[in-house]
């Protein structure tokens, strides 16, 4: 990866553009310059083009030799073909034949025909312009562009004569789909008229603009082609001068070249070449509150422009409902920041590959594990330096909040599925309509599409066959109007001037709501607006920068149909941009600009009639056996026929776990958890939901438990799942007399005291001890568990510190019963593949648990003294390691499909800290204070890795702290070897934990379900006391919930 520029770099570079606006903030010195160019892309050319099979490519390369293939220097008669974008505008004319019918592919070399002279192609170039193509017919190659032609074969006299007809191919055999079935094109645009043209219900035209589009597709779509031999492909990306060549949808390739368009067609793998098309993109926490006016405008926090208190996206009243958990937005831009602490956490991973050099999911992309860089054809998502403008883009989707960084974004619990189309201020058309169909086809919820030009013919017919395709995969498409202050009634520019259903056009407002002087706008065309005026976002460099545009308007709207998704994630496209539109804030500034006469707002969120949900969870703090916890709900929304969903949940082994197959009764209704841990409960018919109390029962062991709940009215949610921790203690257990031993002889007890059993002294203070059981050992007497700490381990049942208790202990799962009472009918773990988890005492040995933390105990600052790991621990400890007095981290082994949630312990921690796992991945940390962070491990091969802890330039590197695997779990021989010097091992008496499987097979570990050959199914484990815990992704969000003190009553945690 390219080195990033230091933030002091950076800093300089503002100080040179400080008449445009740098801020300085506060004493601390951090700067926020205005962004300015966003620079180059690559510098390389880009061409479709249609190859030969093998036999044609065998006799061209026998006619052409690879040595003749570089293109020839411009001279005087040979103008030079233009190679990038200098001016933020395409550099390539639009075809003059734009609008007519495609001409069909020729089987040309096929016939084994196809030398060109290259000095001639490179006049025909000179004398037509550099939008046309090649074409072999008859034997003779030409370069055609329109209704003309210039014969370039060798020999040929060089002069423009029509275009030769080109007959058409004979039919294919069939063959395989291509990796993304297109769906049918849709129609032409309807000729303009003088009549109103039509439009949709919502008010949006649906036919042409009035004439001024010059490349509307009036022709019948390409014909359909051969699929690419994977041979020739190889055999043209290994040509000198080819950087990359990616199949297209319609089995074109793509070609990312060094090379001019005289080089490329002269290649012996190339039928035809024709330049690609080229678009523009639209730019010209700490930091919340100075500059968070897009999101809560307070009148004062708009940096550079006057404000008006309220002229935002209402931000918070959407986030009380929604953060856009579970959605997927993905950004078709120019890169992404992979290790930007305001996007740590934010970056998709795909479910279905690993990252690496193995094409696990069969499409052709190697180690996409979190997106594609169409532009370069690899996996690289910052795109070296070229990608500021997408990573700015991404923090206005998602920029993650209450982390102790700059800012948030609108939907900060969002995934970004970066896929990357071009570089610097510009972008590749036809990567970004490869790009459309990944995200389809990887379940993205919408699509963002800050860029546009103006083009026609075969792309612009693929483009809206692209975004047909996403909507039939449920996916939106949200476009930016453009900068160019023009009315996209009668000025086309794409994205945004589709007229397909499933995109949303959008236009950029001030912060006092208005349209900014340089937003595009259409009062047919451009469906709402949205802040878009210096904005506080990401950059490239770990920083941030106030940037406007449309650009950075069009990301709220994506931003807010992810909100929409969260909650409902039913919604079709047409109900999601129905809601979104409908939910706009109509002011008189946009009333005949734009379809809604509106300004985006995520304030209406949970709709008219909802005004939101409380949720007030109480009795969450319970002893083993039945449990009842207490949850109100309180609403106004009106008539409808309700449902609550429960879900429980369970902290294990570092994980949280769905609790399936368990009884949950409510009002006399018995229901069982599904895999997913939840129970549907129907509430009835009402004319308002108002205040009620639902009190659900379940019989649970000890452990630390979730319970989430989620109110639906009509089938529809309301809101998010609110979730509360919900601490269950092993049972009191009845005192038993043990025998009394006679002090030995001669032995006078302190005055005051009792004896000890046993003859043992008695304790200090005058206390009586508690009896235990006979032949048990005692074991000193825990405090009460405090909230949010580990659950006391469900080893067996333990004496309760206070007086004797006389009622009889609810009959609860333990590994031993109580002395004089008999099992309850759970402690037999439930019929599995696996034995339940946990070590069995030796015959005849009691457990003796260890004492639960006082409540108010806490580390003491300094170096952290070694400690001994509990017996069958999964930690490492460690002697207060670098500037973050790192102690101990847990657990160790994490599964390789990432998920695994992780805590590092320390003395000298703070919100804020970032983490990575070996030399390149970033981890999603869930929750971070001053002794604990918490993170969710990424995804990676198995082996052994680093875990780096960094924040502002401080650091504490825990070498080999993480060891990936098939399965979670510590190794053969029970437990994590200690750090050097970390204690002795635990004695011998401690009974060790069985194995887990060893590589290459073996004996599964206790509690894990073995995993059979073929499809990877969703990994189960028993939990202590016999619950079926099933993975569920979802859940991990959970990881820091069970710091919530809701001992007394708590409102709970949006999930």
């Amino acid at each position: 990866m390219t080195p990033r520029r230091t933030w002091t770099g950076a800093a300089a570079a503002a100080a040179l553009v400080v008449s445009i606006g740098l801020v300085v903030v506060g004493g601390g010195g951090d700067a926020v310059a205005v962004a300015g160019d966003h620079g180059e892309g690559d510098g390389l050319n880009r061409y479709v083009v249609a190859l030969a099979g093998t036999d044609a490519v065998t006799a061209a390369a026998q006619a052409l030799p690879p040595a003749a293939v570089p293109p020839t220097p411009p001279g005087p008669d040979v103008p030079e073909v233009p190679t990038g974008v200098a001016d933020h505008t395409a550099v390539l004319p639009v075809p003059a034949d734009a609008g007519r019918e495609p001409a069909p592919v020729v089987p040309g070399r096929s016939q084994g025909t196809g030398a060109v002279d290259l000095a001639r192609l490179g006049t025909a170039v000179g004398l037509l312009g550099s939008d046309g193509r090649t074409a072999h017919v008859d034997g003779r190659s030409y370069y055609v562009v329109g209704d003309g032609a210039v014969d370039v074969t060798p020999g040929a006299s060089g002069e423009v004569v029509p275009a030769p007809a080109e007959p058409r191919p004979a039919p294919a055999s069939p063959a395989p789909a291509s990796p993304a079935p297109a769906s049918p094109a849709p129609a032409s645009p309807a000729p303009a008229t003088t009549a109103a043209a039509p439009t949709t219900a919502a008010g949006r035209s649906t036919a042409a603009p009035a004439s001024t589009d010059p490349s509307a597709p009036t022709g019948a779509p390409e014909p359909a082609r051969t699929p690419v031999d994977p041979g020739v492909l190889a055999a043209l990306e290994a040509r000198p001068g080819v950087a990359s060549a990616q199949v297209l949808h319609d089995n074109r390739v793509l070609v990312a070249t060094s090379l001019d368009l005289t080089g490329v067609a002269a290649l012996p793998e190339v039928l035809e070449a024709e330049p690609s098309v080229t678009g523009t993109v639209f730019a010209e926490d700490p930091m919340y509150a100075p500059y968070g006016w897009n999101l809560r405008n307070t009148g004062s926090n708009a940096y550079g422009q006057q404000a008006r208190a309220g002229a935002d996206v209402d931000a918070p009243t959407g986030w009380a409902v929604a953060q856009g958990q579970d959605t997927v937005v993905a950004v078709v831009d120019t890169g992404f920041d992979t290790d930007h602490p305001d996007l740590v956490g934010a970056l998709w991973t795909n479910p279905a590959e690993a990252c690496g050099s193995v094409d696990t999911d069969g499409n052709g992309k190697a180690g996409d594990c979190h997106g594609w860089n169409f532009y370069a054809n690899n996996a690289d998502l910052d795109n070296g330096t070229m990608g500021s403008h997408g990573v700015g883009v991404s923090g206005a989707v998602a920029a993650r909040r209450d982390n102790g960084h700059g800012t948030a974004g609108v939907a900060p619990r969002a995934q970004i599925m970066p896929l990357v189309v071009g570089g610097g201020s510009s972008v590749d058309i036809n990567a970004a309509i490869a790009a459309f169909r990944y995200a389809a086809d990887h379940g993205a919820d919408v699509i963002n599409a800050s860029f546009g030009g103006a083009f026609g013919g075969a792309t612009l017919a693929a483009m809206q066959s692209a975004v047909d395709y996403a909507t039939s995969k449920g996916t939106l498409v949200v476009a930016a109007a453009g900068n160019d202050s023009g009315d996209r009634d009668t000025n086309v520019f794409y994205p945004a001037s589709l007229t397909n259903p499933g995109v949303i056009t959008v236009g950029s407002s001030t912060a006092t709501d208005t349209a900014s002087t340089f937003s595009a706008y259409g009062r047919t065309s451009v469906d709402l607006f949205a802040p878009g005026e210096l904005v506080l976002t990401t950059h490239d460099d770990g920083g941030y920068r106030l940037v406007s545009g449309t650009s950075i308007a069009a990301p709220h709207v994506a931003a807010a149909a992810a909100l929409y998704r969260s909650i409902d994630p039913g919604l079709t496209v047409a109900e999601l941009k129905a809601r979104i539109l409908a939910d706009a804030e109509r002011l008189p500034a946009f009333t005949t600009r734009s379809v809604t006469g509106g300004r985006l707002t995520v304030g209406r969120l949970a709709g008219p009639s909802a005004d939101d949900v409380e949720y007030t969870f109480s009795g969450m703090v319970a002893e083993a056996g039945t449990v009842e916890p207490r949850v109100e709900l309180a609403s106004t929304a009106g008539a409808g026929t309700y449902a609550v969903t429960f879900g429980l949940a369970m902290r294990h082994e570092g994980q949280v776990w769905a609790v399936a197959d368990e009884d949950v009764t409510l009002d006399g209704t018995t229901l069982t958890t599904d895999d997913a841990g939840q129970v549907t409960f129907d509430l009835g018919s009402k004319p308002f939901l108002g205040t009620s109390t639902l009190t659900p029962s379940l019989t649970l062991g000890a452990g630390e438990f979730a319970l989430t709940a989620h109110v639906l009215k009509d089938g529809r949610p309301l809101t998010r799942p609110h979730a509360a921790p919900l601490v269950v203690a092993p049972p009191r257990v009845p005192a038993t007399p043990a025998p009394t031993t006679p002090p030995a002889p001669g032995a006078t007890p302190a005055p005051g005291t009792t004896p000890a059993p046993g003859g043992g002294q008695p304790a200090p203070g005058g206390a009586t001890p508690r009896p235990t059981a006979p032949g048990a050992t005692p074991a000193p007497a825990p405090s009460t568990p405090p909230v949010g700490g580990p659950a006391p381990a469900p080893a067996g049942p333990r004496p309760t510190p206070g007086a004797t208790s006389t009622a009889t202990p609810r009959p609860v799962p333990t590994s031993a019963p109580a002395p004089g009472t008999s099992p309850a009918p759970r402690a037999t773990p439930r019929p599995s593949s696996a034995p339940p988890t946990g070590p069995t005492p030796a015959p005849g040995a009691t457990a003796t648990p260890r004492p639960a933390p006082s409540a108010s105990s806490s580390p003491t600052p300094g170096p952290a003294q070694p400690t001994v790991p509990a017996p069958g621990s999964d930690a490492k400890h460690y002697d207060a390691v670098g500037a973050f007095q790192v102690t101990r981290i847990s657990p160790v082994h994490v599964s390789t499909a990432g998920g695994t949630t992780v805590t590092v312990s320390g003395t000298a921690l703070e919100a804020g800290v970032s983490v990575r796992i070996g030399a390149t991945r970033v981890a999603d940390v869930l929750s971070s204070s001053a002794t604990a962070v918490v993170f969710r491990a990424p995804a990676a091969l198995a082996g052994t890795y680093d875990v780096t802890l960094f924040k502002n330039g401080r650091s504490s590197v825990l070498s080999q702290a993480l060891v990936y695997g098939d399965g979670a779990g510590p190794q053969p021989g029970g437990g994590t070897t200690p750090a050097p010097g970390s204690g002795p091992s635990p004695a011998p008496s401690t009974p060790a934990p069985a194995p887990t499987s060893p590589p290459g097979g073996g004996t599964p570990a206790p509690g894990v379900t073995p995993t059979p050959a073929g499809p990877t199914p969703t990994p189960t484990r028993r939990g202590p006391n016999g619950e079926r815990l099933v993975h569920n992704d979802s859940l991990a969000a959970l990881a820091g919930l069970w710091a919530t003190d809701c001992s007394a009553g708590c409102r709970g945690v949006q999930v």
